[in-house]
């Protein structure tokens, strides 16, 4: 376990934690997606069989990866489109840069993980252009000079009164602004920025194989402005989102709304087969597609780790999680945080680091996997890269030598009946008191022992 990312980690945890702002935001907002999320699963008649059949379409894509990108790529180039092959963070900028118009301009962008994850606004600053997000989380987050904190949910670590504060500094609204006239403001200042761009940049929620064709799934209608004004669209994504049949959204985007907002359907659902043709009003002249893999082969090869490749991105996980909703997704290393997140990111992130310490961030209670749409068992996978961090020691020589210690005591009936129970908190209290105590609620230990409970009655 590689101390200074668990130290940085250790430290974030600390801090979020005693942040009472930050902490009743998650509260009020996760608690808003659960009422929301009841209702929206009220449309499905069996809404377990719904979740059966999107995890075998998932398992069906997956197994059959190669095979469907392929499909896709014909088919996208056929209606005018290119496709590009993205290995790694690097081949993104080196695309990007063969494929940015070299007269800088204004770079309008909706809500992208794919686009966090490769950098794509840092790669399009250095080129000299003005990047914009025009989702209205991202567009906040994005002038806070912060990252997303959640998958669907960028600004869930904020309140409305510190988002209002912040408009005052920065643009001289109303200190009390409402929801609505924020929105209103941002809907304004951000329609000059849609006509006078040049380039657009969006992700995909799904890549379609047979029609060679990219979904996006919207509700504030920022993905329709971005996909149609500019001359240039660009997608980047990854290569697992693909489907093999238009026919299979009747599924997916209904449970996709379902679990990231609680909506029946998503407000905007987009599907667009290549540039404009001649008999378009509107839409781009070029578009292209940026397919990343960026160590999604690594997933892709673990038949135990490939499971976590069907996720939809709908953030469920992360919303119903006790110990992301106590931190945000802030205190993450990584785009993608919460469960899914310390699922996959030990395995995709940088090969200098090591980030199994992720999967120790976990109550293991079960309720990712309960939750996901696609029926990923999550809690196990992070079981499974405990026993990986294990088998690979790669925890610490200390907390290796603790635990040997703690499991030799307690295979030793004398051992656990050596002390009364308040000398045992109290020396346990001594010991973890840097370590164990700081992070998490200290140790009870029973009046009695269960053996001696069991030999009481007994007589």
């Amino acid at each position: 376990m590689a101390s200074n990312g668990f130290g940085i980690f250790r430290n974030n945890i600390s801090e979020k934690l005693s942040d009472s702002v930050l902490q009743q935001s998650m509260q009020k907002n996760t608690a808003h997606y659960e009422r929301q999320f009841s209702e929206g699963i009220t449309q499905f008649n069996d809404f377990e069989g719904c979740r059966e059949r999107l995890s075998y379409l998932r398992k069906r894509a997956l197994n059959n990866l190669d095979k469907y990108l392929l499909e896709f790529e014909n088919k996208f180039i056929h209606s005018g489109g290119t496709v590009y092959w993205a290995d790694s963070t690097d081949d993104v900028a080196r695309i990007l840069s063969e494929i940015l118009p070299d007269n800088p301009g204004i770079v309008v962008k909706s809500k992208s993980m794919t686009g966090e994850e490769t950098g794509f606004n840092s790669i399009a600053q250095e080129k000299g252009y003005e990047v914009v997000e025009t989702d209205l989380g991202e567009f906040i987050v994005q002038q806070m000079g912060q990252k997303p904190s959640h998958i669907t949910a960028p600004a869930i670590h904020l309140s409305k009164t510190q988002i209002a504060d912040f408009f005052n500094t920065r643009f001289g609204s109303k200190k009390d602004a409402s929801a609505e006239e924020i929105t209103d403001f941002v809907r304004k200042l951000l329609r000059t920025k849609f006509t006078e761009s040049t380039v657009g940049v969006t992700g995909a929620n799904f890549i379609i194989a047979d029609t060679g064709s990219v979904a996006i799934t919207e509700n504030e209608g920022n993905a329709s402005m971005v996909t149609s004004w500019p001359r240039k669209h660009i997608v980047i994504a990854g290569i697992e989102k693909v489907i093999p049949s238009i026919k299979d959204l009747y599924l997916y985007w209904p449970m996709l709304a379902s679990h990231a907002t609680g909506q029946k359907l998503s407000v905007y659902n987009h599907i667009i087969s290549g540039p404009a043709r001649s008999a378009e009003l509107d839409g781009p002249s070029e578009m292209a597609v940026i397919l990343v893999n960026n160590k999604r082969h690594v997933l892709l090869e673990d038949l135990v780790l490939r499971e976590s490749l069907q996720c939809i991105r709908c953030g469920a996980c992360l919303s119903v999680c006790p110990v992301f909703k106590r931190l945000s997704g802030h205190a993450w290393p990584s785009v993608y945080s919460g469960p899914i997140g310390s699922v996959t990111y030990p395995h995709t992130g940088s090969d200098d680091e090591n980030n199994f310490h992720l999967s120790f961030a976990s109550t293991l209670c079960g309720k990712c996997s309960q939750r996901c749409p696609v029926k990923i068992p999550v809690h196990d996978l992070l079981v499974y890269n405990r026993h990986l961090a294990v088998d690979g020691k790669l925890l610490p020589a200390a907390e290796g030598r603790l635990m040997h210690m703690v499991v030799k005591r307690l295979k030793s009936r004398k051992s656990m009946d050596l002390w009364s129970y308040k000398i045992k908190g109290l020396v346990f209290r001594i010991m973890l008191r840097k370590t164990w105590i700081r992070y998490k609620a200290p140790l009870q230990f029973a009046e009695k022992s269960f053996n001696a409970s069991m030999t009481e009655k007994k007589k």
